[in-house]
């Protein structure tokens, strides 16, 4: 631990950002996963909204020096390629775009604790 005055506040404020930054970079993943998950179900619509979205949270942070610009361009170019490459079909049937959408959204469980083994007791065999 620092003994300075100043470095003890310059430790405080950088574990401050820290947190801040890593729950930025976190909404970011779920945006580009949201993404993803519209262009897996083929949507254009909902694709080209969600790419927006992306893109908007992706220029966010760079201007607030959370990831670096060549880093959100590169994910940006992914992004607007990936949608490029969408095909255009006809649309997805309501119930299992409904069904696709809400795996997509949903959360994942937590994992249940293992169970415990149940000691069976040691029965004597006869000797034959």
């Amino acid at each position: 631990m620092a003994n300075i005055k100043s470095q003890i506040k310059r430790a405080r404020q950088a574990e401050v950002k820290r947190e801040r930054n890593k729950d930025a970079k976190s909404a970011l993943k779920t945006l580009i996963k949201k993404f993803n998950a519209a262009v897996d179900l083929e949507d254009k619509p909902l694709a080209s909204e969600r790419l927006k979205d992306a893109v908007k949270a992706l220029d966010k942070s760079v201007s607030r020096g959370i990831i670096h610009k060549n880093n959100a361009a590169n994910k940006k170019s992914g992004l607007a390629s990936r949608f490029g490459k969408m095909p255009e079909k006809a649309p997805v049937i309501e119930e299992e775009k409904a069904q696709a959408e809400e795996v997509a959204t949903e959360e994942k469980p937590a994992k249940a604790a293992p169970k415990k083994a149940v000691k069976e007791k040691d029965e004597k065999k006869p000797v034959a």
